[in-house]
């Protein structure tokens, strides 16, 4: 018996110096969990340590701690959610309750899903249930967007219920800027030079004008969907805000 004992202890203090032994990161709000680490979700929503590292385009740091601003749905989670199309702000210290305010953004292309709601105010527009950023974004945006939006190559060949959103966009989104737009799956206007028949003595010229042409194509993604506006929906119901402690999630 004594020796069976001594076995036990000699494991949990194997195991502990083994887990002592990687570096433990700190996260905050409920976020994926890697599949070599088992998959699944972690739904903690305070600040909490793993011993695995987190994706660079799929999290910000948030005061010392990884801050999950990836679709959660596209990693198999099932609670509350809600639809936006485009890129968009996200307030990090509202989503978290942290007073201090820290304000990233999300790059993720198209239709996709995130747990919290916008806040309040005229930056946002809700039509066909799902968000859509209307206002200016900051030179910090711009800067970080060349990099960041290699996250749509992470999501490209996850297949999961993106939300499909059969509404217009709103005057002002971001994804139909001239600027902003450029490789969130929006074509800006190609117009063809005209050309016309001119005869001279011995010369003729061939100019063809046709009409302008315009071609938009958006981006939807790839795997099921979820239609949101002027459709009935698959797979969920009416989205519904966020609930934390009593209260409605906002950012």
């Amino acid at each position: 018996m004594r020796t069976i004992l001594l076995g036990i202890a000699a494991l949990v203090l194997f195991t502990t110096l083994a887990v002592a032994g990687k570096k433990q990161v700190r996260y905050i709000g409920i976020h994926p969990i890697p599949k070599a680490e088992g998959g699944g979700f972690c739904n903690i929503e305070g600040p909490h340590v793993h011993i695995f590292g987190a994706s660079k385009l799929e999290y910000r740091d948030h005061r010392g701690h990884n801050h999950f601003v990836g679709d959660p749905v596209a990693y198999g989670y099932d609670g509350p959610r809600h639809a936006y199309k485009g890129h968009h702000p996200i307030e990090v210290h509202a989503v978290v309750n942290t007073p201090e305010p820290d304000v990233e953004f999300c790059y993720l292309n198209g239709p996709h899903y995130h747990y919290f709601t916008p806040p309040e105010g005229p930056d946002f527009r809700l039509s066909g249930e799902a968000y859509f950023y209307v206002g200016t974004p900051p030179p910090v945006y711009v800067e970080a967007r060349p990099a960041m939006i290699e996250i749509n190559a992470v999501y490209k060949p996850i297949v999961y219920a993106r939300p499909v959103i059969e509404v217009e966009a709103p005057v002002g989104w971001i994804g139909l800027h001239a600027t902003y737009g450029v490789g969130m799956g929006i074509v800006t206007p190609v117009v063809v030079a005209p050309r016309a028949h001119v005869h001279t003595p011995g010369v003729v010229v061939d100019v063809h004008v046709p009409a302008p042409t315009l071609r938009v194509d958006v981006g939807i993604g790839i795997g099921g969907g979820v239609h949101v506006g002027g459709h009935s929906h698959r797979g969920h119901g009416k989205h519904k805000k966020f609930k934390h402690k009593g209260k409605k999630r906002r950012w």
